[in-house]
């Protein structure tokens, strides 16, 4: 009889030790998936995904939606598009963004801020950024320009703190932007070619090309040595050339197509 009180009490310390050991790793599994959920693609896929569903939800069944496009760029790499939609009023690109926070930017300005929580972070001029994909659409798809609207459609708890600029605006209002535009630019048969072609891309995609793409985004927005080659312009993919900041003095890559197309690359000191 003497041993079993000792025996209960190590069966309890074992039970604590599992208990406590199973608490850390279900606190370690949410970490993880808070991680996992706040990752900024995670975040943009779900801003899609909400741009997409609207867009289903408020457009008439004439409007033709597409969603992640990839389209081959001349200089061989490809260029992704959140959203296209299809239409005898226009073809709409829509490049989107999910964001928290202040949001500071001009139409005309290369990089525009986000600051969050005293941090600030700078990203891409979303419109010169939806210039590269008109430019994409219109050559692949051998339709001009004049028919392509672009569009900048905003989600999250972000407030501009800036004036937004024409052609930005917030998920909300993206649907009825487009049945704003009432003129008759393509023929019913129009649509239809544009919309096989569309799917004919659609339907080249595979993971290796999504792979591929996003190496390519982080080789084309960095800086460049001028030992390097010449590169590309990240807009329209011409052929790019050495200009100089007038204010500063610096040196820089700008597109050989200025001022028709304003894209520039840094040149790494």
């Amino acid at each position: 009889m003497g041993p079993a009180p000792i025996v209960t009490r190590l069966w309890s310390i074992d039970w604590l030790v599992m208990e406590f050991v199973l608490l850390l790793l279900c606190l370690l599994a949410l970490k993880l998936l808070w991680r996992w959920f706040k990752a900024p693609d995670n975040v943009g896929a779900r801003g899609e995904n909400r741009v997409a569903a609207t867009l289903s939800f408020n457009l008439p069944d004439e409007y033709h939606i597409f969603n992640n496009i990839y389209l081959p760029l001349p200089d061989g790499s490809t260029t992704q598009i959140d959203h296209v939609v299809v239409s005898r009023y226009g073809v709409f690109v829509i490049e989107t963004k999910t964001y928290s926070g202040w949001i500071f930017g001009h139409a005309k300005s290369s990089q525009w801020t986000q600051v969050l929580y005293k941090e600030k972070h700078h990203f891409q001029n979303p419109i010169r950024q939806n210039y590269r994909h008109v430019c994409a659409l219109s050559d692949c798809l051998g339709i001009p320009k004049k028919i392509i609207k672009d569009m900048v459609v905003f989600n999250g708890n972000c407030k501009f703190k800036t004036e937004m600029p024409s052609k930005v605006m917030w998920r909300g209002d993206a649907a009825q932007y487009i049945l704003s535009f009432s003129d008759v630019l393509l023929k019913n048969k129009e649509v239809s070619n544009i919309i096989q072609a569309i799917n004919k891309y659609s339907d080249l995609v595979d993971e290796d090309m999504r792979k591929e793409h996003v190496s390519n985004i982080y080789k084309r927005h960095s800086a460049v040595s001028i030992d390097d080659d010449t590169p590309n312009c990240p807009y329209c993919g011409k052929r790019m050339v050495i200009r100089t900041n007038r204010k500063t003095g610096d040196r820089f890559y700008g597109c050989s197509r200025y001022p028709y197309c304003k894209g520039t690359v840094q040149i790494r000191v």
